[in-house]
């Protein structure tokens, strides 16, 4: 297999499980319409997310890589429709507005900001910048988590699917990006994959749910 063939076949592979990804969002959103509220759920995952795909999206545009236009064309799509059905079924609706207009108006901003910009290689590594910035801040997120399990000595508060989804997402762009060259995909999808392997190892290490104390044999009267 040549190195096209194989390139191809990673980033085919890439798309696919980020869409995948992407999906999982459904499971959640048709939990809200069943509870027919969001309870005490954040709607800066789906926020943020609609952010992140949508520089990732600019930053394929810049490049004319068509995998990561299409795979974060999907991601923006998505995230928008979850923002939407948060908003629809939580009591917090003008805070949920708030939030999304503001990374609204910076997007547009972005948008415009570049536009202007002719200087292709300027441009890619601006996008790119942003959009590995925004990666990391995700992917730094699940680190107050890491230090409750270590306390702990307890998995039970990790969603064990996410974790394992996150690993191979983060391992098939970080090669993807190796093939490529680029450095905006290998850097924090590396970093992300070694987390995500790091929180599989605490599933090895510490059980789900945290062992009961002994209990002090009882002498019968």
């Amino acid at each position: 297999m040549e190195l096209v063939e194989i390139k191809e076949f990673v980033a085919s592979l890439a798309v696919l499980t980020t869409i995948l990804q992407f999906l999982s969002g459904i499971l959640v959103c048709k939990q809200y319409v069943v509870n027919k509220t969001t309870a005490e759920a954040s709607p800066l995952p789906f926020i943020c997310g609609f952010i992140s795909a949508g520089i990732w999206l600019l930053y394929g545009l810049a490049k004319h890589n068509n995998k990561i236009i299409m795979v974060n064309t999907i991601g923006v799509t998505l995230m928008f429709f979850y923002t939407i059905i948060f908003y629809i079924f939580t009591i917090k609706k003008s805070s949920v507005l708030k939030q999304f207009l503001a990374v609204l108006v910076m997007y547009i901003f972005v948008i415009f900001y570049n536009s202007a910009e002719e200087d292709k290689y300027l441009l890619t590594n601006r996008l790119g910048t942003m959009a590995c910035s925004l990666t990391l801040i995700t992917i730094a997120s699940p680190l107050s988590k890491l230090l409750y399990v270590i306390r702990r000595k307890s998995t039970d508060c990790l969603p064990f699917p996410l974790i394992l989804m996150t690993f191979i997402v983060s391992s098939l762009w970080f090669l993807y990006g190796l093939l490529e060259e680029d450095v905006f995909l290998s850097a924090p999808n590396f970093i992300g994959g070694t987390l995500a392997a790091f929180q599989l190892s605490l599933f090895i290490i510490y059980p789900s749910i945290p062992s009961s104390p002994l209990i002090t044999k009882n002498t019968l009267a």
